[in-house]
């Protein structure tokens, strides 16, 4: 077991009233800092953290490097458990019974009794990471190695099911009352277990990558994040929270928690929704209102898809999995075109048609 390493944050819990570039100059949003590279420094620690943050039971913020856990509270940080010596740290969350599962190479792991992360079961593939829902885990693809990437339910004795399939990675997985929440490429989507359907919820522009999303439990407000701003969805509304702050966001202690493992540094952000009675420009993109049932996909729809600048992967992603309704007769498509919907679209919008009539026939 590693020593005890203390740090003295003098700074740890100071709420601190800055101006951030891109928000309004007023009183309202508070940043508490938890973590900084320069306190790192001060205290001879320089971890390279991974992407994965979680909070245990005794309100402690777990981290982690590739191969050793970071225990960090208001006592400064230390490492937790042993070293691993072979194969890497992807991603870990806590179970709703505060079991920690651990990703490790293409397995879940758990801590023995010595400390060390001993294999629970195998994978179905590999760059895989785990979160947490209400009563299940889940398990999604994250890289590119698999030509079907999936967002698997997880449930008692290492057994897994398929919830629903994508063409591009998922970066992002949070459960939010009866759907799954999930991040692809520049996209925010939303998947209704019960319904089976899917709905796209906003995109940024096609250069952004979603890195994270998490809802607020108590407003039902739904914030996701990229590596260098954060936004807020909820309804119609399409906000931006910060432009040049960024990273992995998780709810914690009333306030939405920030942490970018590059530039090692974790605050805590509270006091949002004042802030949002006068929000700030976004360049979100709303493809979709919120409806009561959802609505299939039609030409416009597509239209709307690609000058959101959604890649042709992302669009043919979200019509295999969707309702669709589209007018595919000669000048809609000549539409299309003008429109920069590409012939592999339109050959996919032609295919779910057809898909969607044969079901309608063997019903």
């Amino acid at each position: 077991m590693h020593t005890k390493v203390k740090i003295l944050f003098s700074a740890i819990a100071l709420c601190l009233t800055i101006t951030v570039s891109g928000m309004p100059a007023n009183d309202s949003l508070r940043f508490e800092i938890l973590m900084s590279s320069h306190m790192l420094k001060a205290a001879k620690i320089q971890p390279e953290f991974i992407g994965s943050v979680d909070v245990t039971s005794g309100r402690h913020i777990l981290l982690s490097t590739k191969n050793q856990f970071w225990l960090l509270g208001w006592g400064g940080i230390k490492p937790l458990g042993k070293q691993v010596t072979s194969g890497m740290i992807r991603s870990f969350a806590f179970s709703p019974d505060s079991l920690l599962m651990v990703i490790k190479g293409n397995e879940v792991c758990s801590f023995d009794s010595k400390g060390a992360l001993t294999k629970l079961f195998k994978l179905p593939g590999n760059e895989m990471a785990i979160c947490a829902g209400e009563k299940v885990m889940y398990l999604y693809d994250q890289g590119n190695t698999r030509s079907n990437k999936a967002v698997y339910v997880l449930t008692q004795g290492g057994k897994y099911a398929v919830l629903f399939e994508s063409v591009t990675p998922i970066n992002a997985v949070a459960e939010w009352k009866n759907t799954i929440l999930f991040a692809s490429g520049n996209m925010v989507c939303q998947f209704d277990i019960k319904t089976k359907e899917h709905k796209v919820l906003a995109t940024l522009s096609k250069e952004k990558t979603i890195l994270s999303i998490t809802p607020d439990p108590a407003t039902g407000r739904i914030y996701f994040s990229t590596s260098d701003a954060i936004y807020a969805i909820n309804d119609l509304t399409a906000i931006t929270i910060s432009r040049n702050i960024g990273g992995l966001v998780k709810f914690y202690g009333g306030g939405l928690m920030v942490f970018d493992p590059g530039k090692k540094f974790l605050i805590r952000i509270t006091n949002i929704e004042q802030e949002l009675k006068n929000p700030v420009p976004t360049e979100i993109k709303k493809v979709e209102s919120k409806n009561t049932a959802p609505e299939a996909l039609n030409n416009l729809s597509i239209i709307d898809f690609v000058k959101s600048g959604m890649s042709d992967a992302l669009i043919i992603g979200v019509i295999k999995r969707s309702k669709v309704d589209f007018d595919l007769k000669v000048d809609e498509m000549i539409k299309l075109a003008e429109n920069g919907v590409t012939s592999d679209v339109i050959m996919e919008m032609k295919q779910a048609m057809k898909r969607q009539e044969s079901l309608k026939e063997t019903k």
